[in-house]
């Protein structure tokens, strides 16, 4: 979480970050500078007014996905698309199967989706070793050292675990290391998968014990032992998964239910409205468990501006560069609780969006919801500014909706930044569904099972798993489950890596996704049509099972690092 007093000390912990990262760079043209600075490491860490500082400078690495964001991750996975055919998301990350190691991944020019880039996260990786080795070193009291080296160990681990999800074992690296000083020792290979792992399961069991004891979320901007061991217990949770556990080793799922069941003991809770968690309003919670705060027009959230729908009424807008697919759409529930595709659900194809949960209006733009006070049209010939783009011409929606989630219209958003929302990236409604599904896992659908699931189907508004889908199978809940995690965090930058652990994107993002187009019927109501969101000629969805569960190591840095092998399946060119 970063926090708002960085907002102030900005140029300060940039330039005191600045003098100790240079100092280990190597020798290249633009650092043959020499430093008139009379700031030293010693006075950097002498204080923790001044230590903290840098540890904020850590903090604000984390990504922006409330700022200048085009390319959002579920766009990676199968829960959105984007209005514009430019981004990369159209076509790199659409089509899996064609990436190499010398693929743009991303967006060069936009840092929020440079976020999972191999050089970015090892930057920062850099910033925390730099800083842990500080203050391990410095004279300051222990309990002040404790924390925050506890702070920034789960910082480290929490960049390092990117790597480790999308490249698999990586170098671990817990020095900052010095090419003027140890020459070509700074060159690393790679760790296996499983000691990657066992190095993070071990470094946030020891960042916990550093960190002071958590009553929710107390801690006031700051990593506290909640985050650390929710990031631990979703590690394990990844590891437990069929992508890593073949054998279907069932003490992993028993490690992992059992460090999420520590975090439901920490005094986290559900804040009681889902859509009002992600606006300013519902910042003051106590279910954020690690996020970004923004500052209201100095250093606000813009999301909108990207993500939001392209038409407020006439009004332009947004982007549009977060288009649900109708794949996303099935899986919330009716009001009743059960899916569309149950029995009794009451589920009409010609009348798909009537008596649908709480959280599909809360979530999705679909014609005829409202955005703003405004009605929200899709329909072909409606004359709308939203109208469906069905030909893939302009930056409207080919799937015939856009996101209606995390849109913060509690402020005037005609005003850049205005919203001061925040992004998590950890809450306590993951580590609820976290903890079922490697229970279920672990030893079936007991009742902590059905107890987790029901909280978020309370909070949700609808009837919950116990009154719904009492004494189902282990099979049967881990389906309900995974259905249940994809509405609940949609949009949230999770779906990509649940897609891979679970080791099913070689079918979800091996066909074609869908959109729904809506036609008027002649007598004042519409047709609706399930259709292929990308039109032909578009770039299509493929997936190599052989290779695509990991990225490549890209060319550039296999070439400066010759002790660095490459994935499977990928050629260096």
């Amino acid at each position: 979480m970063i926090l708002n007093r960085y907002k102030i000390l900005f140029q300060e912990c940039l330039f005191l970050l600045f003098i100790l990262a240079v100092s280990g760079c190597k020798n290249d043209g633009f650092l043959e500078v020499q430093n008139t600075s009379n700031v030293s490491e010693d006075a950097v860490f002498a204080s923790t007014t001044a230590a903290d500082l840098v540890l904020n400078d850590i903090y604000n690495a984390l990504p922006d996905f409330n700022g200048f964001y085009i390319e959002p991750f579920d766009s990676y996975a199968d829960n959105l698309m984007t209005g514009p055919n430019w981004p990369n998301v159209c076509n790199v990350a659409r089509d899996k199967a064609s990436i190499t190691p010398s693929t743009e991944l991303a967006i060069t020019w936009t840092a929020p989706d440079m976020w999972f880039d191999w050089t970015v996260l090892y930057t920062n990786i850099r910033k925390c070793n730099v800083f842990i080795q500080g203050m391990q070193a410095s004279s300051l009291p222990q309990a002040d050292v404790d924390q925050r080296v506890g702070e920034a160990k789960v910082m480290r681990a929490l960049f390092y675990h990117w790597l480790w999800m999308l490249y698999g074992g990586v170098p671990v690296i817990t020095e900052p290391d010095n090419y003027n000083t140890m020459g070509e020792s700074v060159f690393h290979e790679r760790a296996s998968f499983d000691d990657t792992f066992k190095f993070l399961d071990d470094d946030l069991a020891s960042a916990a014990q550093l960190l002071s004891e958590s009553h929710g979320n107390d801690g006031n901007g700051h990593v506290n032992r909640g985050t650390a061991l929710t990031l631990k217990g979703w590690i394990e949770l990844y590891y437990a998964s069929p992508l890593n556990n073949p054998n279907n080793d069932l003490s992993r799922w028993k490690a992992a239910a059992a460090t999420n069941q520590q975090v439901m003991q920490l005094g986290y809770q559900l804040y009681p409205k889902y859509d009002e968690l992600f606006f300013s309003t519902g910042n003051n919670n106590n279910e954020g468990i690690l996020y970004k705060q923004y500052l209201s027009l100095k250093q606000g959230s813009y999301m909108i501006n990207y993500l939001g729908p392209n038409y407020e009424g006439s009004n332009w807008l947004s982007w549009g560069c977060s288009t649900p697919t109708q794949e996303l759409v099935d899986d919330y529930s009716m009001a009743n609780g059960l899916a569309i595709t149950d029995p009794g659900s009451g589920y009409d194809p010609q009348n798909p969006y009537a008596n649908r949960e709480p959280r599909f209006t809360q979530s999705i733009l679909y014609n005829g919801n409202t955005f703003n006070g405004s009605a929200f049209i899709t329909a072909v010939g409606s004359g709308s500014a939203n109208v469906i783009d069905l030909a893939d011409a302009n930056d409207n929606t080919n799937t015939g909706y856009c996101t209606k989630k995390a849109m913060d219209t509690t402020v005037n958003f005609r005003q850049w930044g205005a919203s001061s929302q925040n992004f998590y990236f950890f809450r306590y409604g993951e580590v609820l569904l976290n903890y079922a599904e490697a229970q279920n896992e672990a030893v079936g659908p007991d009742a902590s099972v059905y107890d987790a699931m029901d909280q978020i189907r309370e909070r949700a508004g609808i009837p919950t798993f116990s009154q719904v889908y009492p004494g189902v199978s282990q099979s049967t809940m881990r389906g309900l489950i995974r259905r249940e995690r994809r509405v609940e965090l949609a949009m949230e930058n999770k779906r990509y890596f649940d897609l891979m652990r679970w080791k099913i994107a070689e079918v979800n993002l091996n066909h074609v996704l869908h959109g729904m187009r809506i036609d008027p019927d002649g007598a004042g109501g519409y047709i609706y049509t399930v259709i292929p969101a990308a039109p032909p000629g578009a770039t299509q969805w493929t997936f190599d099972a052989s290779k695509n569960y990991l990225l490549p190591i890209p060319l550039s840095v296999i070439g400066q690092n010759s002790k660095l092998t490459q994935n499977p399946g990928y050629i260096d060119e």
